[in-house]
């Protein structure tokens, strides 16, 4: 059976001698696994497809077991992504979110969307905050919306990834700018610009993820 679908490439692998194994994420169908045949070739029509953050309109061929990229129409391969260090790790952090967290074959069009609107915000604003707000966006859609509090003292529990008024031994106290600047971000409120901030909120959010996901990104430890 042959099919096409919209589908950003997150993560390949080299397989056999000169194929890769491609976790594309599509607006149709979820997060799939697909064979790039013959793209390490020199002179492979498809090499610039098949690498991550490549959108594209894929021509798939199904077997019963296996999918294969036949052709592909490039839609955009957000190349102003990888020509900056900070962009390119905040794309990497948005590609680990998908690959750790999407179940495979779950139709997720809100998050398929906001993946296209923050590759395109890191591409031209600032990367630290279009990262964070895809990161809200992205727990929002999947029923983890982060719940705030107003409180003179706030805490993280990395039990729940929730915030708390009152410590206790799995909490640890936010820095006062730091939170208000999340809160800021979530309301789409204008922010002054402050990297560093910025970072500590990632670094805040990629806790909350942990305990929220069970899973650790390892991208957030290149910020």
């Amino acid at each position: 059976m042959d099919y096409i679908v919209k589908g950003i490439v997150v993560k390949t692998v080299n397989y056999k001698e000169a194929d890769k194994i491609a976790s594309i994420f599509t607006l149709e169908e979820g997060v799939i696994t697909a064979r790039f045949s013959g793209v390490r070739r020199a002179n492979a029509k498809l090499k610039a497809m098949s690498q991550p953050f490549s959108l594209c309109e894929f021509s798939i061929n199904k077997t019963k077991n296996h999918r294969t990229i036949t052709s592909a129409f490039v839609i955009d391969l957000f190349n102003n992504l990888t020509t900056d260090y900070s962009r390119m790790i905040c794309g990497y952090v948005v590609l680990d979110m998908i690959k750790s967290i999407l179940m495979e074959e779950k139709v997720e069009r809100e998050i398929f969307l906001s993946t296209i609107n923050a590759f395109k915000n890191i591409e031209t604003f600032n990367p630290y905050i279009a990262t964070i707000d895809y990161i809200l966006k992205f727990l929002n859609f999947s029923g983890l919306e982060v719940q705030y509090i107003d409180a003179p003292y706030v805490y993280l529990s990395r039990a729940t990834g929730e915030f708390s008024s009152t410590r206790d031994e799995f909490s640890y106290e936010i820095d006062k700018n730091v939170y208000s600047t999340l809160r800021l971000i979530n309301f789409n409120k204008q922010v002054e610009e402050n990297n560093s901030i910025f970072i500590k909120i990632l670094k805040v959010l990629h806790n909350i993820i942990y305990a929220k996901c069970n899973v650790d990104i390892k991208s957030f430890d290149f910020l």
